[in-house]
């Protein structure tokens, strides 16, 4: 009975490893299979009203876009490339939220709804030029988040 009672508790034991295992295996092997993003990174931090950058002038190629959301209201992020100057994008008719279709505005993506101290990464390739960083939610833009990006 005695023997039994071991052998039970051996094979609980083993199943208990085995468990762990087939758990950890996968997670770990998902993990190194996830590519790290290249290129350029720059930070982007978003707050009421401001869009700041780490860097002001990239290499083309790939940037990638670390956006972090500092509040202390929800953001969203856009990047358009264009010619006019940062603060003299063309607006829409309501006069709060620049116009994206306009000519000279070419909008590459964007990341929406991001809430304090959410995260996002946005990789892009991009071609030497002058590109704008900003919030289009209302008034948001108007109230200063926006920020130039040169390319070479």
């Amino acid at each position: 009975m005695a023997w039994t009672r071991a052998r039970r508790r051996w094979a609980w034991a083993l199943a208990l490893v085995l468990a762990a295992l087939a758990l950890a295996v996968p997670l770990t092997v998902a993990r190194r299979q996830e590519p790290t993003p290249r290129g350029t990174p720059v930070n982007v931090v978003l707050e009421d009203f401001k869009v700041g950058l780490d860097a002001a002038v990239v290499p083309a190629g790939t940037v990638r876009f670390q956006i972090r959301g500092q509040g202390p209201t929800r953001h969203e992020l856009l990047v358009v490339r264009t010619d006019h100057a940062p603060d003299k994008l063309p607006l829409q008719r309501d006069g709060l939220t620049v116009n994206e279709d306009a000519p000279g505005i070419d909008l590459l993506d964007e990341v929406d709804g991001l809430d304090i101290d959410d995260r996002q990464t946005l990789v892009l390739r991009l071609a030497p030029g002058h590109y704008v960083l900003y919030c289009n939610l209302e008034g948001h833009y108007l109230g200063g988040m926006h920020a130039a990006l040169t390319v070479r």
